[in-house]
């Protein structure tokens, strides 16, 4: 079991990052012109709603990234709406039943991955895949095996807890971001690709020939449908000619559960906000290992102008550095949210990143 998650909180600035003038019940407080233009859903809901003197919404918005010919680095923060939400009236190892629901089944099918995050409660921010076929009208089957969970559920666990059930981002609904069609082929290489990192292998989908299916090495079933886990990137290779797209969704409003394994990783943000190291508890009180020399430290790599830019842990534990510099990085917000980046870590470990 993954305990005693290290927390980190991201720096509050509201000029930098507009979301942050959003309280934690998420009331719009400040808003400015932004490459996330985040929006109070409130004019279209019920008109019940309106007849309130305060009424609170989900923040949605969207990203627009260019992608160019070759690899581009992606990450989506923003999530996919909330099919069931609610408090937890029990738990097993295995399944969450939610306080009031009912045709939760209904909700689902069978080729569409899913997953329920604890929005509040002592696990707050933990995610856990779910098991289609033992989900029941008002129970979530829990897929106990599934690598994408960031924490060993226990029987209890959940009390006094509320949570979200939602679909994972799929291969086949990043497609559906991009302004213009993709280049499928039935030859990898003549193909546009999606490059992930799955146990710490590196794994290549591509677009077959027909526009719609996909496919990697080893298998000839439709790959559409493979999750991309909330924290985790992915790379694009784009074959000819740029495209844009542009990605919708709702801003997490609770903390958010990373799990890191020893090895490389490409990961991306939990928030729509720019990171630093720190803001992923990039110190060795933290499990990170540092090193004056880089090979031997751990380190953090975004994707610039089409290659790895390296920064490292240095053996004090907590400041970082990257060639050609001698200034500490630990606090420098170079990592995009709508951008994957590299992670080496010499040893697996899990940190909670805190909701700004």
């Amino acid at each position: 079991m993954l305990q005693n998650r290290a927390k980190q909180k991201f720096p509050v600035d509201f000029e930098r990052n507009p979301l942050h003038a959003v309280s934690r019940r998420r009331k719009l407080k400040k808003m400015k012109k932004t490459n996330l233009l985040a929006v109070l859903t409130l004019a279209a809901a019920p008109a019940f709603l309106h007849a309130q003197t305060t009424s609170y919404s989900d923040i949605v918005g969207y990203q627009t990234s260019t992608v160019p010919v070759g690899l581009k680095a992606l990450g989506f923060p923003l999530l996919n709406p909330n099919l069931v939400s609610g408090g937890v009236s029990s738990n097993t190892s295995d399944s969450i039943t939610i306080s009031g629901a009912s045709g939760i089944s209904s909700l689902l099918n069978a080729t569409t991955p899913y997953y329920v995050e604890v929005t509040s409660g002592t696990l707050e921010g933990e995610r856990f895949d779910v098991n289609f076929a033992t989900t029941t009208s008002d129970t979530v089957g829990i897929n106990t095996s599934s690598p994408n969970n960031t924490e060993l559920l226990t029987s209890g666990a959940l009390s006094g807890a509320s949570v979200a059930l939602r679909a994972h981002v799929t291969i086949s609904q990043v497609q559906s971001m991009f302004s213009g069609s993709l280049v499928g082929n039935n030859t990898q290489a003549s193909a546009d690709q999606i490059i992930v990192v799955d146990g710490g292998a590196t794994r290549t989908y591509y677009l077959r020939g027909d526009g719609t299916s996909w496919r990697t090495s080893g298998t000839t079933n439709n790959q559409a449908n493979v999750a991309i886990p909330p924290g985790k990137g992915i790379l694009f290779k784009k074959i000819s000619s740029s495209n844009s797209l542009t990605a919708t969704g709702t801003v997490r409003g609770n903390n958010f559960a990373r799990n890191y394994s020893s090895g490389f990783q490409i990961n991306a943000a939990g928030f729509p906000l720019e990171a630093s190291p720190s803001n992923l508890g990039g110190t060795t009180a933290n499990g990170w290992v540092g090193n004056n020399t880089q090979s031997a430290a751990d380190q953090i790599s975004p994707i610039v102008s089409g290659a790895p830019k390296t920064y490292y842990l240095r053996g004090d534990g907590s400041s970082w550095r990257t060639s050609g510099t001698t200034n500490n990085q630990a606090a420098v917000l170079f990592l995009a949210s709508d951008e994957a980046y590299y992670v080496k870590k010499s040893s697996a470990g899990s940190f909670l990143e805190v909701k700004p």
